[in-house]
């Protein structure tokens, strides 16, 4: 019967940070605290964090069709996301150069700098919060919203591509 916040909080604080003077304690085995960790880190990032991403979006996923006159608004969100926040942050990045402010770091390719950009595309929590004050029309906000999870997904899908095509492909030095 308790809540499920507390819960944890209350497991958390029960995981012994180090193993203490156990039998059969070797100096190579994991604290208790970073085994639960572990255990618990594929359920929380690919499932928790998700539903719970979508459960605040405040998103009706049941109604499949955007408000009359606001469809625009749903594209332009999902294309500013999808295209307009790789070219910034490549943009930006290049002109930084180009104009001595900065260099990539050694390892960093261009090709690493479209993965960044690729996935600042997958702005959701910051992307929802502009949509609701950008709009005062109900219909604009669940438009923008709805823009915000597609071009969050198609962010996210377009960088898995980028990344999988580019792994292991040498890009030379990082020239401007």
């Amino acid at each position: 019967g308790a809540h499920p916040t507390l819960a944890g909080v209350v497991l958390g604080l029960l995981t012994p940070v180090a193993p203490g003077h156990l039998r059969g304690y070797s100096p190579d085995s994991a604290p208790p605290v970073v085994k639960v960790q572990s255990a618990l880190h594929p359920w929380v990032a690919y499932g928790v964090m998700p539903v719970f991403a979508l459960a605040n979006a405040g998103v009706t996923l049941g109604n499949n069709s955007t408000p009359s006159g606001t469809q625009w608004i749903t594209w332009g969100v999902a294309s500013a996301l999808i295209v307009g926040k790789p070219l910034g942050v490549v943009f930006s990045s290049w002109i930084a150069v180009r104009l001595g402010w900065c260099r990539l770091p050694p390892g960093l390719s261009w090709s690493g700098v479209w993965l960044a950009g690729l996935l600042a595309g997958i702005g959701f929590t910051m992307s929802i919060f502009i949509a609701t004050l950008a709009f005062t029309d109900e219909a604009a906000i669940e438009s923008a919203k709805l823009g915000v999870l597609l071009g969050s997904f198609g962010s996210a899908l377009l960088a898995l591509g980028w990344g999988w095509w580019r792994r292991g492909k040498s890009d030379g030095p990082a020239a401007a």
